[in-house]
């Protein structure tokens, strides 16, 4: 023990001799110019979505509207560094949102079907990382707009004479017929209710990113998306006329990149 205090003791006693020492003048080391990030990041996501449309049934007992599953197809991520945990994102995708119309059995003998209505989407928002680590949850939020693009149906409908689907009735075939066809956009029809192309909404959501020493950064996460526009709209005064809004749910995958890095001068 005497051995390691003594050992101890001179390390010391160096360090405050060679501390009192005159300082001798250094040039210091020449600046050496290095490509930095300037917080500009672009990449691509994409993931699975569940999307249904709102509306009140209360009045149809034996309608209801389900969820549908469709995607996110890849999409371009543009996110801006505006803080060592906060980014502000935007997104430029297709999308797809559906809607599903069922009925309940004891009325079987009307139509059940699916609309996939598949959308341009562009979400911009703010997310901030909770820690200021590599690998740190997130939360986000913002705002999107969106434009109806293309449409499907698929479902099935009574095999009633003079069907348009059905072009071989017969009363000894089963009660309903499957289809699917294209869906054509219609701004009236003689319901006087028209479909809008354009919506907007707001999402909100949170998940886990990963930053890795080369700076390209990783992100996975559920975002809830809900409209705040009508997707269709009377074209007439209808009584009690309701809002149908998409809502839905999307696990997205994502990967960025750092771009347009800059000239910063560091020592060699």
């Amino acid at each position: 023990m005497k051995h390691i205090f003594a050992v101890m003791l001179a390390f010391l006693s160096a360090m405050v001799l060679s501390y009192a020492q005159p300082k001798r003048s250094v040039p210091s080391a020449p600046l050496k110019p290095q490509k930095q990030p300037t917080g500009w990041y672009v990449g691509l996501s994409l993931g699975p979505m569940n999307n249904a449309v709102k509306m009140d049934f209360s009045d149809r007992p034996f309608w209801r509207y389900n969820y549908v599953e469709g995607w996110q197809y890849p999409g371009l991520e543009v996110h801006r560094s505006l803080g060592r945990r906060v980014l502000a994102t935007f997104g430029l995708n297709v999308i797809q949102r559906g809607q599903k119309v069922e009925t309940i059995q004891k009325f079987a003998n009307i139509s059940d079907f699916t609309l996939m209505r598949t959308y341009l989407n562009v979400p911009i928002g703010i997310a901030v990382d909770l820690f200021d680590t590599r690998i740190s949850p997130y939360v986000s939020a913002g705002i999107y707009g969106a434009y109806w693009l293309s449409g499907k149906w698929t479902g099935a409908v009574p095999r009633i004479l003079g069907n348009p689907y059905d072009e071989n009735y017969s009363p000894s075939e089963p009660t309903k017929l499957d289809f699917e066809a294209p869906y054509e956009f219609s701004s009236n029809d003689d319901t006087g209710i028209k479909e809008n192309r354009a919506e907007f909404g707001v999402w909100g959501g949170g998940g886990l990113r990963y930053q890795a020493k080369s700076n390209f950064r990783i992100f996975v996460g559920v975002t809830a998306t809900g409209g705040l526009s009508s997707i269709y709209s009377p074209t007439k005064e209808i009584k009690d006329f309701q809002k149908r809004k998409n809502t839905g749910y999307l696990l997205n995958l994502g990967l960025t990149f750092p771009i347009n890095k800059k000239n910063v001068n560091v020592k060699k």
